[in-house]
């Protein structure tokens, strides 16, 4: 297995290991709230880390460019999604529905970066969009009852996840340094969210101590996922990349049957996943 493939799979891990934190810190902190800390904490993590290992005289500038106009929409629209659509579908359907994140990420490598898509990527495609039309079908967990409009939060998050990886993978052909890109990415995710909520927050005084220890552990993870996916997005193709990241719905269904036992998918939710990840596969063997 090539070492792209190994960071995208650990960044997988991290992507579904956040979803399942972040359902301990919404017991005692408002979804509105959270990404300060989740995109604070992963920003003073990116640069502690960057001022160590990274190389400032092979700056490009406009790489930093592009790392800082990604980062006005991503992580902090991501993260905003995640946690509403993560508060209504639970962690199990949210992870799955963002599933879909390969194909805007293939389609956007095809269109921009002359990336080839052959017929079993097609397929593969086709069924990550199946799957997640099955979950539409309200094949959700035990329990928990939505619209459908509901599924446009993580198919929003998946948009953003995969638009912004054939821009990533330019910049990091300028300047090769994925912790600088999230450092740089996470900065301007934090001035986003504080402009956002930073005042409402100071009004509404002091966050519970426990709802802040696992927002600071959510971004964390999802700071380690940003920085692993721009690892493998350096190494490696998107159209092998983006599937593998996009396994982390499997991640959180397992996570989720330890650790919030009341995660529990009906067969309907079941058969979405096992279709989506089937295509998952399918855009793998086909690269």
């Amino acid at each position: 297995m090539s070492d792209a493939a190994i960071l995208a799979l650990a960044a997988a891990f991290c992507f579904a290991l956040a979803l399942i934190l972040t359902q301990f810190g919404l017991r005692t902190v408002p979804s509105w709230r959270s990404p300060l800390y989740t995109i604070g904490g992963s920003t003073a993590a990116a640069w502690l880390l960057a001022l160590v290992f990274v190389d400032p005289s092979g700056f490009e500038w406009r790489a930093a460019a592009i790392f800082a106009v990604v980062g006005c929409i991503f992580p902090v629209a991501v993260s905003i999604l995640a946690v509403r659509s993560n508060e209504a579908l639970g962690p199990a359907v949210s992870g799955a529905v963002g599933n879909v994140t390969p194909v805007f990420a293939v389609l956007g490598a095809v269109l921009f970066l002359g990336e080839r898509l052959g017929l079993v990527q097609a397929m593969g495609l086709a069924m990550v969009v199946g799957g997640v039309a099955l979950l539409a079908l309200r094949g959700g967990a035990g329990g928990r009852h939505w619209s459908v409009w509901v599924l446009g939060l993580p198919l929003a998050a998946a948009l953003i996840r995969g638009a912004i990886q054939p821009a990533i993978k330019t910049a990091l052909a300028l300047w090769h340094e994925p912790l600088a890109a999230a450092a740089i990415g996470y900065t301007m995710s934090t001035a986003v969210i504080l402009i956002l909520v930073g005042r409402r927050a100071l009004r509404s005084g002091p966050v519970d101590r426990r709802g802040l220890g696992w927002f600071l552990a959510v971004g964390m993870c999802n700071g380690t996922a940003t920085f692993l996916l721009y690892a493998a997005l350096g190494l490696g193709s998107i159209a092998l990349v983006a599937p593998l990241v996009a396994l982390f719905p499997l991640f959180a269904v397992v996570l989720s049957f330890f650790f919030l036992r009341g995660e529990q998918l009906h067969a309907i939710g079941l058969l979405g996943i096992v279709v989506s990840v089937a295509g998952v596969i399918l855009l793998l063997v086909g690269n």
